[in-house]
Parts: C-alpha cells; structure tokens; sequence
C-alpha cells in the first residue's frame, strides 16, 4: 500500500494570495522543550533534513472577545525539491475567552487561525534548498516582529478598560484586569526570551553552516571575506536584525506593561482604603439614624403620641425624627469618598423613608 501524501498548506502568500508569492509547505504542531534544553539541536539530528532554521514565533489571532495568543518557534526543513517542513514549536497559548489566561489543551496542526496566521509577510521564493529555508526563516522572523504590534493593541485595550474602570465609566472589577496584565507581562516575557535566543543563536544556522554563524558574529564580521559566503547571507542578517529589533520592542512593552502592574497596585491600595472609608462613614450614618430617633423621642417622650391612632400624632412624632435622620444622612452622602450621583441620594431617601415607616409600624402596633 501506498501512503496517503501529507497535506500541505501554502504560506508567506500574503493575505491577498499571489501566484508569484509563497510557498507550499507541510505544517506541523508540537510542544517546545524547555528552554534549558537544546531542543533544536535534537530537533535537527531527528531531521533528515541537510538545511535547518529556526525563528521565533508570535502570533495573535482571532476576533475581539476571542483571540488567541501563540508564542514558540518556528522550525524550518528543506531537502533538494521537496516541500519544506514548518513545524511550530509552541511553549504556551493564551486565550481572551472568559479572561485572558493560559491553555493547558494542546494545540493541533488543523488549528485554521493558526495556519491563516502564517500567509504575511508575503515573500517570493527561487533557488535551493538552503535559500529557501532561510528566506522562510527570516520571513516568520519578520512576521513576529509586525506582530509586536498587535500585542501593544491589547495593552492599549487594557489601559482603557483601566480608565474607564477608575473614572466609573464601567462595571468592571479591577481583579480581572489587573489577572489579565499579568498574563500579558507573562506573554511578552515569553516572546521576548524566543527573540533573544533566536538572536543569540543566529536563527541555529550554525547547526549546518557555522561560517555564516561565525561572519555574524561582532567580533568577525567585519573581516570576514563576502566571497566566500552564499548570496542569501544578507537574508540570513535581516532574520537575526527583526529578533533584535523584537526584542528591543518587547523589551519597551514589558517596561509598560511592568508600570501598569505598579500604577494597578496603587489603585488597589487606594480604592481598599476609599471603601473602608465608605463603610465606616455608612457605619456612623447607620448609628445616627437609630440613635438620632431615640434622642429626639428623649426630649418629650413618646408616651403622648402612642398609640399613633390619627394623622396628627403620626406627623408630630416622626417629623421631627425625619428631618434630623435624612438631613445627616444626606450630609453622608455629600462627604462620602468618590463622586454622589442622583441615585446615592434617592437610596438614602429611600432608607430614611423605611427608617421611619418602621417606626409608624411600631407606634400603630402599641397596645393603647
């Protein structure tokens, strides 16, 4: 038996798809090793690929209210004319849905927003084996960087959310914003490591080609002689300038994102401390309004009045008690932390008017 041929899948075409730009590739979805280990040097024996790069991977999918946050590495195989392996490495996924937060389902190769996701930057291909794979690798390189821009999209949303949180704008929490900074920061902390290894690594071209490695380096290439390295070196350089250049953008969002946490924390602190305020001025409002009553009763004594039998005793006896108990209350509300709208005002009517009704029911209910 014959088998099947694996699907592949074109890349690098460009969100309006161009005959004359990308590439057919077979796609794969695997888990990354950990940082510690040298997975791709493993990766590239296990190969039977003669050509390997790797570049960092950065990718955010998906409409409002579910998108989707990919972060790994991207690997690349090619042999002769065959269609080149892209493999995605994921070390984590996150997930707006329900709050930002960490996937612990893997993720699968028929992942469609995943695979749509690596159509830009569009990119032609000619030559061999070798300059294809590196065009590839420079070109997911550049992919991930642009998409640097769409996470600072989200920390701008979240900065939004914040602020219309702090000015009474929203209903929302501040706990779940502040759980949802956190798992950005801990986003871009992950992405950036991926750059700045990919960086560091020369996109793991030394795995095959370790004179181009070496000619990068700052302390040879300047004497390193171009003739004798391959053309598609100086797209090998532009892979490894977009890592740094990612790395020194991330660098800049996890910096914001870090003063946010900070500036959050404050108002954390703040609003504990505005509504222990609150309570304790709501806890002297409540303790006026029993004891105004009996204070006031004190003065004349309710025996005349009871039991309250007819409109005039009912309005000799709680007139006075309402005026003294909703004028402090409403002085309450004026001095209470933060903004008194119309409906702080209505409530605290509302509970002077039942403090009182309480007090009819009990003067009606007295035994004459």
């Amino acid at each position: 038996m014959h088998e099947a041929p694996e699907k592949g899948h074109r890349v690098l075409q460009g969100r309006t798809p161009r005959s004359d730009r990308g590439r057919e590739a077979v796609i794969s979805v695997v888990p990354l090793a950990a940082p510690w280990e040298d997975g791709e040097q493993e990766a590239f024996e296990a190969s039977p690929s003669g050509v390997f790069m790797v570049a960092p991977l950065l990718r955010v999918v998906g409409g409002s209210g579910r998108r989707r946050l990919f972060v790994g590495r991207v690997r690349v195989a090619a042999t002769g004319e065959e269609r080149p392996r892209v493999t995605l490495a994921l070390q984590a996924v996150w997930s707006e849905a329900g709050g930002w937060h960490e996937e612990t389902e893997p993720v699968s190769a028929a992942d469609d927003d995943l695979i749509a996701s690596l159509a830009e930057p569009a990119h032609g291909f000619d030559g061999d084996a070798a300059r294809v794979a590196v065009t590839m690798a420079k070109a997911f390189a550049e992919g991930s960087r642009n998409q640097v821009l769409r996470l600072r999209g989200l920390r701008y949303e979240l900065e939004r959310a914040i602020a219309d949180q702090l000015a009474g704008r929203s209903d929302t929490a501040l706990r779940p914003l502040l759980a949802a900074a956190v798992e950005l920061a801990t986003a871009v902390g992950r992405a950036r490591d991926q750059a700045v290894e990919a960086a560091r690594q020369g996109l793991w071209i030394w795995l095959w080609h370790d004179g181009v490695y070496l000619a990068g380096l700052p302390h040879t290439k300047e004497s390193a002689p171009a003739g004798d390295l391959p053309e598609w070196t100086v797209t090998h350089r532009a892979g490894v300038r977009h890592c740094e250049a990612m790395d020194a953008e991330l660098a800049e969002e996890a910096s914001r994102l870090h003063s946010l946490l900070n500036s959050m924390s404050t108002f954390a602190i703040a609003q504990g401390s505005e509504s222990q305020d609150r309570f304790t001025l709501v806890a002297g409002v409540g303790a006026a309004l029993v004891a105004l009553p009996a204070l006031v009763l004190s003065l004349y004594g309710a025996a005349p009045f009871l039991p309250m039998d007819s409109f005039d005793r009912v309005w000799r006896a709680l007139l006075p008690i309402g005026i003294t108990a909703l004028t402090a209350a409403m002085v309450a509300v004026r001095w209470m932390p933060g903004r008194a709208s119309a409906r702080h005002y209505a409530v605290t009517a509302a509970v002077v008017a039942g403090l009182l009704s309480v007090l009819l029911l009990a003067g009606v209910l007295v035994p004459g």
